[in-house]
């Protein structure tokens, strides 16, 4: 495995992300590996495609709750330029 996005050996979901019933199981648990991707840099910078490798989604199932988690606050992402056009940065 890419040792850069290995990320932490574990993981930690706030009371608030885990308890909140408006979001899927499935959002909480990505939330968990977002925060993690983010120890390194600060942000993270996994595609859609890597994400959903990693629990059996589609990128646009992994779009979809990352829209979840950013319109109920819990994350924020933008798009900076990077060498080969754009990247997404997410922020837990």
């Amino acid at each position: 495995m890419d040792p850069i996005i290995n990320g932490a050996y574990w993981a930690v979901i706030p009371a608030d992300v885990l308890h909140d019933s408006q979001l899927r199981a499935s959002a909480k648990l990505l939330y968990a590996e977002l925060t993690t991707l983010a120890n390194s840099t600060g942000y993270c910078w996994a595609t859609n495609e890597y994400l959903g490798s990693l629990f059996s989604l589609s990128a646009e199932s992994i779009s979809r709750l990352v829209s979840q988690l950013e319109k109920k606050g819990y994350i924020r992402t933008e798009i900076v330029p990077a060498e080969k056009g754009v990247e997404r940065r997410i922020y837990a």
